[in-house]
C-alpha cells in the first residue's frame, strides 16, 4: 500500500501509513469520501483549490494503494467509492478532526479558512444523506456576510429526490431566509456555539412563516466535527 517513487524508507507503521495518506490534498479527498462524494466534480468541489491534474494523480494513487476502487460507470465522470481498507481510515480522520476540535480551534475559524462554498458544500452533502425524510420542496436562503458580494447568496433546495446548493436563483418561492456571518455560520456548524445562542444574540437572523422557523433547527443539521465541542460547551456551562 506505500507508494513507490517517494517514501521515509522505514518499517515504523506511522511512518508506512503517513506514506499513503499524508500527501498534500489527500485527507481532503478521504474527508469528501466520508462525506458522501463518488464522482469527480463532487470531490473537486471539496477542495476547490486543487487542480483537476493534481486530483486525477491523487485517485490514482489511492486506487493502487487500496484505498478507493474505480466504480463501472456510464460517460467520462468515472465514479468511485472507498474499498474496506479506506472504511477503515474513517477513525483515522475523524480523530484528527476532534484533535483540531480541541486544540487547534482559534486557527480552525481564522477568516482566510472560512471558504462559504466549502461550507455549504458540506451542508448540501450531510443533507444528501437525510433524504429520505424529505416530503416536499423547501428552499432555504442563506445571507451570508463578510464575504465577498458575489458570495453571499446561497440557495439550499431540498426536493424528494435531491439536494442541491444554488449560487444563483433557482426560480423558486423561498421558504426561510437565514442571514448570519460568515464566521457565525462556520462556529455554529462545528459546534463552537449553539444555534440556540446565536439566534438569542441576534447573530444569526431567520425569516419566514413560524412553522418554518421552528423546523429550521430540525433540518440545519451539525457537522460530524460538532459533537465534541457541544460537549465541551456542556461542561463549560456547569463550572
Amino acid at each position: 500500500m506505500t507508494q513507490k517513487n517517494q517514501g521515509y524508507a522505514q518499517f515504523c507503521p506511522v511512518a508506512v501509513t503517513a506514506e499513503v495518506i499524508c500527501t498534500r490534498w489527500t485527507p481532503l479527498i478521504l474527508s469528501a469520501f466520508f462525506c458522501g462524494a463518488t464522482k469527480f466534480s463532487e470531490i473537486q468541489k471539496r477542495a476547490p483549490a486543487m487542480s483537476s491534474a493534481i486530483l486525477a494523480h491523487r485517485l490514482r494513487e489511492l486506487i493502487a494503494a487500496n484505498i478507493i476502487a474505480e466504480v463501472a460507470s456510464q460517460g467520462k465522470n468515472k465514479q468511485y467509492r472507498l474499498t474496506l481498507a479506506g472504511e477503515a481510515l474513517f477513525p483515522i480522520l475523524e480523530n484528527m478532526g476532534d484533535w483540531a476540535q480541541t486544540w487547534l480551534r482559534r486557527d480552525i475559524v481564522q477568516h482566510k479558512n472560512l471558504d462559504p462554498d466549502i461550507l455549504f458544500w458540506e451542508i448540501r452533502q450531510l443533507n444528501v444523506a437525510k433524504q429520505d425524510s424529505i416530503k416536499k420542496r423547501r428552499v432555504a436562503k442563506f445571507l451570508v456576510n463578510g464575504v465577498p458580494s458575489a458570495r453571499q447568496c446561497y440557495w439550499l433546495m431540498f426536493e424528494p429526490d435531491n439536494t442541491e446548493i444554488c449560487v444563483s436563483d433557482p426560480g423558486h418561492d423561498v421558504d426561510i431566509w437565514i442571514t448570519a456571518h460568515i464566521t457565525t455560520l462556520v462556529k455554529i456548524w462545528l459546534g463552537h456555539i449553539k444555534l440556540s445562542t446565536a439566534l438569542e444574540n441576534g447573530d444569526m437572523q431567520l425569516d419566514g412563516s413560524p412553522q418554518e422557523i421552528l423546523a429550521f433547527s430540525d433540518w440545519f443539521s451539525l457537522s460530524h466535527f460538532s459533537a465534541k465541542a457541544l460537549q465541551e460547551l456542556e461542561v463549560a456551562a456547569t463550572n
